[in-house]
């Protein structure tokens, strides 16, 4: 058997875990995508469906702070695993109980808690087998978004086919993932020279948490968090409700915006560590806002599509740099700052999106874009109170010098 050096084994390791990030990622996209199924074929409301979002994250925004908290005192590697395979249950039986709005919401929330479980534990993998860059941390984030990219068209062929019943069949994602990380993991023995623990330790610096810069971030965060989410849900109701598209031309646009986001991503790690992060950050939220400006004006479906694929390469232009910074800010609570962070791409959001929805019942599906502009327009004016953080990564892989 071949044997690799340390950094073969963490470079393989980064790639192994970025592709179950895929996966985990693919469910959270997978609930965007049934939506509109759920509407057309089980008569659910505007404000039911912007519900269902709410049972994907509304336990997140509680959950994935959790599960940092225990990432950081305990490693508990195998989260990551537990939660990938959650998350693939709970959307897989989704379909399969739509006659029950109570078991979908269930089921939704048990694989929002999933996705929760998923990512400090993975994340804080991710850092220590990148070394801590915001380019290497944007490799492992652009998993998700090709997950969330990959969703539509999934959802499209399976329940397009099989209707809502065959949803089933989305299980196979975090079934096959989850099996290569466990089959690569123990042959090439990444997890034993890079492991949770070990970044767990290596966190512990002479560098004091700052909170209120944190804190600040996550307001920041919040509004991002509303826009993410916003978008998901209602982009392929709202061209269906403005230009009376089917739901498949719909898709179209939900598959684009993550597929740009990857592109936003993989982009703003890499300029990050060349220009700086607070540059990026607010570069991404000025053309956010005139992007969704965009789509609030557009004239027509393909318009609509263009605007939404500028929308997603701007909005997750400083996606994998505010993770970043929330370490910087955080180097003693690299699990908590994970949770908190991530958890707010989809909790925030989802907790909002029942007003979203309520607004589009009253009104239009184009008003709630009006509001995502109005909120990105602060998330833009309030990134100027953030402040750079120097990350001290030379004690990665060093015993701490005090116990926390």
């Amino acid at each position: 058997m071949s044997t690799f050096s340390a950094r073969g084994r963490s470079r393989l390791g980064l790639w192994v875990l970025t592709a179950t990030h895929v996966a985990s990622d693919f469910y959270a996209g997978a609930v965007a995508a049934l939506l509109p199924y759920f509407v057309i074929q089980a008569q659910y409301s505007y404000a039911a469906v912007a519900g269902i979002t709410l049972a994907a994250t509304a336990f997140s925004s509680v959950a994935q702070p959790m599960f940092g908290y225990l990432s950081d005192r305990y490693g508990l590697r195998w989260m990551s695993l537990a939660g990938l395979l959650a998350a693939g249950v709970g959307i897989a039986l989704s379909g399969i109980v739509a006659d029950s709005y109570l078991a979908v919401w269930i089921v939704v929330a048990i694989s929002g808690i999933g996705v929760a479980a998923y990512h400090p534990a993975a994340t804080m993998e991710a850092r220590e087998l990148g070394g801590g860059t915001s380019a290497s941390m944007s490799l492992f984030s652009v998993g998700g978004n090709l997950g969330v990219a990959l969703a539509p068209t999934a959802v499209i062929f399976v329940v397009g086919t099989f209707g809502l019943a065959g949803s089933g069949l989305l299980i196979i994602p975090a079934v096959v993932m989850g099996l290569v990380y466990v089959v690569v993991s123990w042959r090439h023995s990444f997890a034993s020279t890079v492991s949770v623990e070990r970044v767990t330790a290596a966190a512990k610096s002479a560098i004091p948490d700052d909170w209120r810069a944190f804190i600040w971030l996550t307001v920041v965060l919040a509004t991002w968090s509303v826009a993410y989410v916003g978008t998901s849900t209602f982009i392929s109701l709202y061209s269906i409700q403005r230009f009376d598209v089917s739901t498949g031309v719909a898709s179209i646009a939900l598959s684009v915006f993550p597929a740009a986001g990857a592109v936003g991503t993989f982009a703003g790690g890499w300029l990050a560590d060349r220009f700086g992060r607070l540059r990026i950050v607010r570069t991404g939220y000025l053309l956010a806002v005139a992007s969704t400006i965009a789509i609030v004006l557009a004239p027509s479906p393909v318009a609509i599509i263009i605007c939404t694929a500028i929308l997603g390469a701007s909005l997750f232009l400083p996606f994998a740099v505010q993770l970043t910074l929330s370490h910087s800010y955080l180097p003693n609570r690299i699990g908590v700052a994970s949770g908190v962070t991530l958890g707010l791409t989809l909790s925030f959001g989802g907790l909002i999106s029942p007003m979203l929805g309520s607004i589009a019942d009253q009104t239009s599906v184009r008003a709630v874009f009006m509001v995502i502009a109005a909120l990105l327009a602060a998330g833009f004016a309030l990134s100027f109170v953030l402040r750079e953080r120097t990350q001290n990564l030379t004690n990665l892989g060093k015993p701490p010098r005090r116990a926390v």
